[in-house]
């Protein structure tokens, strides 16, 4: 049998997955995937330095191994473990999600599928503290927004228990934010009474404020957008134009500040000059 690459099974399971080939995707991950490997405390890896620096200043943890990127260990199980969900092998999902998460405590992906299979067993508050803990490190709009749907989610079940409407006005608010940072996440209190929806039809900066009045996550981590910003400003000095633009182009993507995308402008005119030279 052909011995592949970490990248090769993470793009070839990435594949099966996007095409729904669920079965293939299943059995290519029994061949390919070690799900009993051993994890040593302090291994970790990391996407980019934005991830680094977002472990450094929310865990407390010494790094005492850094992989490269050839060996993106979190990536290849957080896949994995979708693919088992999707069987709803909790069991071994569990598993597969729990060694993405010790690899990178940070990855958004790791965190979704624990989450997931917290609620499945009903545990919503382990639910919730790893939904909050999910909007420290999402930094894309889908994560921001799947974020959003998972605290909606835990706030529904909060009604649906205790009967109270403000748990029923957070549920509302949340997902409201949910389908404004990706207009393509599909409303999943759409079963609800419409003249009940309609009650809390309010705007998305009211939304914001009252969410922040209540102490919860109402838009990305700033500590997200300022290491962005930092890093997009210090490749630039360094004339390392295009790492910056994408650090850039995360914070414009999550701010819409006109003032971040007027360097991006600046940037993107560099580039183009430096090709016609």
């Amino acid at each position: 049998m052909e011995i592949k690459s970490i990248p090769e099974i993470i793009k070839e399971m990435d594949s099966l997955s996007k095409e729904e080939k669920y079965d293939e995707a299943l059995q290519f991950g029994k061949e390919n995937v070690n799900l009993n490997k051993e994890y040593v405390e302090g291994e970790y890896v990391f996407k980019n330095l934005l991830e680094e620096l977002l472990f450094q200043i929310t865990i407390n943890k010494e790094i005492k191994r850094k992989y490269p990127l050839m060996l993106d260990y979190s990536t290849l199980y957080s896949n994995y473990g979708n693919v088992l969900l999707h069987f709803n092998d909790y069991e071994n999902a569990l598993k597969s999600f729990k060694l993405s998460y010790d690899y990178n405590p940070v990855n958004v992906k790791a965190i979704f599928g624990l989450c997931e299979i917290h609620k499945q067993n009903n545990d919503w508050t382990e639910c919730y503290n790893l939904t909050i803990q999910s909007f420290k490190y999402a930094y894309s709009l889908e994560d921001l927004s799947k974020s959003f749907e998972n605290l909606s989610f835990y706030y529904i079940n909060e009604y649906k228990e205790s009967n109270d409407d403000e748990n029923l006005k957070l549920a509302i608010y949340l997902n409201k934010l949910s389908e404004y940072y990706n207009e393509n996440n599909a409303n999943h209190l759409d079963s609800l009474d419409e003249n009940l929806l309609n009650e809390y039809d309010d705007s998305i900066e009211d939304i914001k404020e009252y969410l922040k009045s209540k102490g919860l996550p109402y838009g990305p981590s700033v500590e997200v957008i300022t290491i962005c910003k930092n890093l997009g400003f210090q490749l630039d000095e360094d004339k390392k134009v295009v790492p910056a633009l994408f650090y850039f182009n995360i914070a414009y993507d999550l701010t819409k500040d006109p003032a971040i995308k007027d360097v991006i402008d600046d940037l993107n005119t560099k580039v183009e000059r430096r090709l016609n030279e």
